[in-house]
């Protein structure tokens, strides 16, 4: 049986471009933010663009470490982050059509990290695929799906 098939008899219905923008949007703001009340002593002393980006570089593991426990933990627990129970998508894995397990959540997490430190081109992979799936969901074995 091809995903297709099991999307239909699950009744689940593939989240839109639209929704998977949105809500990475708003995980990568919280985040952001977060990074910034975790910092904010260094990033009050920033006087010039080129002291941020020394200092975002400077950051880089945390920034890292940060983006990856937060997609990693609530799409092991939850299937969900903040900004996709907001968009109400939810993400699945593409065998049990459960939540993704801790391991195949981590692997998602990891490659969804490396590809937005390429501009998102993995998700530009996301246009072109038939069930909106990008790289990271692609290599993580999910899809995300609109949640009841």
């Amino acid at each position: 049986m091809n995903l297709t098939e099991k999307l239909q008899r699950e009744e689940k219905e593939i989240a839109t471009l639209w929704q998977r923008i949105i809500s990475m949007s708003i995980d990568d703001l919280l985040i952001s933010f977060l990074v910034v009340i975790a910092f904010y002593d260094k990033f009050m002393n920033v006087k010039t663009y080129e002291e941020a980006l020394l200092l975002t570089d400077s950051l880089f593991f945390y920034i890292f470490l940060a983006y990856t426990l937060y997609h990693w933990i609530f799409i092991a627990l939850y299937g969900k982050t903040l900004g996709k129970i907001l968009m109400k998508i939810e993400i699945i894995d593409i065998e049990t059509f459960d939540k993704p397990n801790f391991y195949r959540s981590f692997i998602r997490s990891i490659v969804r990290n490396f590809d937005e430190m390429f501009f998102y081109l993995g998700m530009v992979y996301a246009i072109f695929d038939p069930f909106n799936r990008a790289i990271h969901d692609i290599i993580g074995k999910c899809v995300a799906v609109k949640s009841n």
